[in-house]
């Protein structure tokens, strides 16, 4: 966008003055989007984290896994930032997908031409302006929708692989393996033992739960809100057939029998 700018009045002082230049700010490029990865680099490069209001802004450089096809808890990764001092602000390239997930999250996608400057993030075209529309016809209201079936995992979630529910449950009558990442926009119930990732109300619903029948995940996640192993390994639950829900603002995992 160019502004055009006219010298003040010769009898009054300017309230302000704009200078359009570049702000340097710190790109988080990603290579991996597990966040027990992440914040084992994380503690690495910043030590333990801490509770601070004087946060760096940053974007989130997604170019290293634009072609990957990898899902991103953009909830919890942001979550993640903000305990090591970082303020993402938005994010740069990405696939279609991916930029779909971020703006889902309220991140602003910014261009990417260049590596140091955040250029405006891209708006949409000006309304027009309003006119007097005729009162609309009453229409019959719409049929509930159908209720749509959870997706159903019969074998093993073996380490390395990937699997979302769009828009579901997720069911899995099997053990979700260390190393492997089951995410649902709804609820996750896993008739087995989860030694990996399991992430429910990706999409924000924050009424979405976890079920496991042997609990030694890796991370858990509901709508951002998340815990690793590390945090969990002590918990009297460990290893017990639990329930995890989101409670004030809080993962609470209750074990029962």
């Amino acid at each position: 966008m160019t502004l055009s700018t006219r010298p003040a009045s010769k009898n009054s002082a300017p309230a302000l003055d704009i200078d359009q230049q570049p702000l340097e700010i710190t790109h988080v490029r990603l290579h991996e989007t597990h966040l027990l990865k992440l914040t084992r680099t994380l503690s690495e490069r910043f030590g333990n984290p801490g509770v601070s209001d004087d946060r760096q802004p940053c974007v989130i450089d997604l170019s290293a896994i634009e072609d990957s096809g990898k899902w991103i808890d953009f909830p919890a990764l942001v979550s993640l930032l903000r305990n090591y001092r970082l303020e993402p602000v938005g994010v740069v390239h990405g696939n279609e997908q991916q930029k779909t997930q971020a703006r889902g999250a309220g991140l602003p996608m910014f261009s990417g031409q260049t590596a140091t400057a955040a250029s405006a993030p891209t708006r949409p075209p000006a309304e027009p302006a309003p006119r007097a529309e005729p009162e609309p016809t009453p229409q019959p209201e719409a049929p509930p929708a159908a209720p749509v079936a959870p997706m159903v995992l019969r074998h093993p979630v073996r380490s390395g692989t990937e699997l979302y529910a769009h828009g579901q449950d997720m069911v899995v009558m099997n053990t979700v393996g260390a190393g492997a990442r089951v995410v649902a926009d709804g609820s996750i119930y896993i008739h087995g033992t989860l030694k990996g990732t399991a992430a429910a109300g990706a999409n924000g619903m924050a009424d979405a739960r976890i079920f496991c029948e042997q609990f030694e995940p890796e991370i858990i996640a509901i709508c951002g809100t998340f815990l690793d192993g590390e945090q969990l390994a002590r918990h009297p639950a460990w290893g017990k057939r639990v329930l995890v829900e989101l409670e004030d603002g809080q993962l609470m995992v209750h074990s029962f029998d």
